[in-house]
């Protein structure tokens, strides 16, 4: 796990790599180099997570020259991969196994068999091409701008803001942002920055300067046959195999420790694999519903492992909101960025990697939204419940999500329905803040993908959401946040539920081994049960939930309303964002998911006009 950078004819100096030196304290270099009549510069900060020696130093050229990589990530298959390639190696990095395979058998045949995440630059330097990937997931960000000729690329923003990029908003952005509580690659919320998609490889010719951006990855056509029973054994082999993998390195691993299933089933197969790895939990004190210490501490007794955990308080989260936004660069939505901030910085005391259950439900329908998929394939009539979803917006006591849940049961279009189902405010509310109601190419990208995963053949509404969901929200929301504050801590964080050997199988299963009409995770919780109490398999799931709606009409009251009220009067319209606060005041109703995006969209907003200025 590394920081990236480089360019295209732009001049790098090596003290740009401090402002990355947070992803890589164990090293850093920076590298010129003179192909097809340009200079091409490659960098990279580097935390030594696989061979600590210098044989893993980076920027790393191939035995005969021909190629150059920096490399963010890790290949989990990178021994496998080294049976087919000649030596002798300097040492056993899989930053070494990338540079020699794509010297060996060319970029093509290399993206089709890396299992890892991963963001990398590689130089061609008999072809003259440059090449920008990024793995099946989007676990690993990057990101680029075009000035000129010139190509700028960096693992962070920063670093582009830094060369004096991204100086305006991006109305677009902006409006995909208040769609969907997050802006979906390639778009960015700075003007002329890119977010390289999930799955995508970006190719620039030097020579003629030409530049083509394409997905290398397919979705999965096949479909399991067995019985149940069999889809059972093979999943305890398939994921036993990814976490067995994803426990290498040569330094300390732990476990990143809710309350639920997903991470506990993931501490119980690495403890099977041989490992004994720390595990660390977050809250915030028994008196909160959220707080899920008490539950985490319980499943590593059952396990036998390890266990740490941290407290925080509503002033301490407060306090650290700043450096999250920073640290983040991008104000999404997702109020459990809070307690992972404290949560990976007690991790670092003591490991350099964790693992964590991240990416289980999306291919396993964990969501409510999958629910009212599956409910509206059931119900034939959608116009029907338009009526209703128009109420919806005047019952002061309806959860946020079951007001989404008759938006989306109200719509027959499938990218309007997944809009519905992801939206953070709705057409009129966009209309409040922005004057009108455009949603800046949202549904566009839905359909995008929509028309990827259709290459698999026919599938279910709901089968469709859950495959776009993986790729999309997951990669530009959860992932990305997981990611950037894991790295500010210097912390590796992997995600072996996105293995791509086990997500191809998942993906392969007939959707009722994995959602049914009010239960989710159908299969996944039944061979949970051969490693866990069911107490602990059918826990009510939590979510790693933060009690924002009740501390920001309390004790945080006064500084929200600041940073609203007056944070965002340059880019929103003031009175729809005073009539959301007031709704959300009164919880008539509970706005806490609109209100927290929004602070985080004026906290990002102040940082940014700080920087500019």
């Amino acid at each position: 796990m590394c920081g990236i950078l480089g360019s295209i004819d732009r001049t790098l100096q090596p003290a740009l790599l401090a402002s990355l030196h947070h992803r890589g304290p164990d090293g850093h270099d920076l590298k010129a180099i003179q192909v097809a009549g340009r200079k091409v510069w490659l960098g990279h900060t580097r935390l030594a997570i696989l061979d600590l020696s210098p044989a893993g130093h980076q920027p790393m050229q191939s035995r005969d020259g021909r190629w150059w990589v920096s490399f963010n990530g890790e290949l989990y298959n990178h021994f496998d991969l080294r049976r087919s390639l000649s030596g002798p190696f300097r040492g056993h990095s899989d930053t070494e196994t990338l540079v020699e395979l794509l010297a060996a058998q060319g970029m093509e045949s290399t993206l089709a068999q890396l299992n890892g995440m991963f963001a990398f630059a590689a130089l061609d330097c008999r072809a003259g091409q440059l090449y920008l990937a990024r793995d099946p997931f989007g676990i690993k960000p990057l990101y680029y701008a075009r000035e000129g000729r010139s190509l700028i690329f960096a693992s962070e923003v920063r670093v582009l803001r830094l060369l004096g990029l991204g100086n305006q908003i991006s109305d677009a952005g902006l409006r995909q942002f208040l769609s969907l509580r997050y802006v979906p690659s390639p778009a960015t919320l700075w003007a002329g920055i890119q977010r390289l998609p999930p799955g995508q490889i970006l190719r620039v010719d030097l020579e003629s300067g030409g530049q083509e951006s394409r997905r290398y990855i397919a979705p999965v056509r096949e479909r399991f046959q067995g019985s149940f029973e069999e889809a059972v054994g093979i999943y305890r082999e398939r994921l036993g195999a990814a976490i067995a993998r994803q426990l290498l390195s040569d330094v300390p691993v732990g476990v990143l420790l809710s309350g639920g299933v997903d991470s506990a089933l993931v501490a119980a197969m690495a403890r099977d694999a041989g490992a004994e790895p720390p595990c660390f939990t977050v809250g915030f004190g028994q008196e909160h519903a959220e707080c899920e210490i008490e539950d985490a501490a319980h499943t590593a007794r059952v396990l036998g492992l390890p266990f740490h955990s941290v407290q925080v308080t509503p002033e301490g989260l407060r306090e650290a909101l700043p450096a999250i936004v920073r640290a983040v660069e991008e104000p999404l939505g997702t109020t459990s960025i809070l307690p992972m901030w404290y949560l990976v910085a007690r991790a670092r005391a003591s490991v350099t990697v964790v693992l964590t259950g991240q990416g289980t439900d999306e291919p396993w329908g964990g969501y409510f939204r999958y629910q009212v998929g599956l409910l509206s394939r059931a119900l034939p009539f959608p116009w029907l419940f338009q009526p209703a979803a128009w109420l919806a917006r005047f019952l002061p006591g309806l959860p946020d999500a079951a007001e989404r849940g008759l938006r989306t049961l109200a719509q027959s279009d499938a990218a309007k329905q997944i809009l519905a189902a992801a939206a953070l405010f709705s057409p009129s509310e966009r209309c409040w803040l922005l004057g009108d109601a455009e949603d800046g190419g949202a549904e566009a990208q839905i359909r995008a993908w929509l028309r990827w995963v259709a290459q698999a053949g026919t599938l279910s509404p709901v089968e469709s959401m859950m495959r776009l969901d993986a790729r999309m929200n997951l990669a530009d929301d959860l992932l990305l946040y997981g990611d950037k504050i894991a790295m500010a801590h210097s912390l590796e964080a992997r995600v072996p539920m996105l293995d791509l050997d086990l997500v191809q199988f998942v993906e392969s299963l007939p959707i009722e081994y994995r959602i049914r009409w009010r239960q989710g995770k159908v299969l996944h919780k039944r061979m949970a049960e051969g490693y866990l109490p069911r107490e602990i398999v059918h826990r009510p799931k939590k979510g790693f939930q933060v009690p924002f709606g009740a501390w920001s009409r309390t004790r945080w009251k006064p500084w929200v309303e600041q940073h609203l009220l007056e944070g965002l009067e340059d880019i929103l319209e003031r009175r729809g964002v005073e009539r959301l606060w007031r709704q959300h005041s009164k919880a008539r109703p509970d706005r806490s998911r609109q209100i927290f995006s929004l602070l985080m969209l004026a906290l990002w907003y102040q940082d940014q006009s700080h920087a500019n200025g």
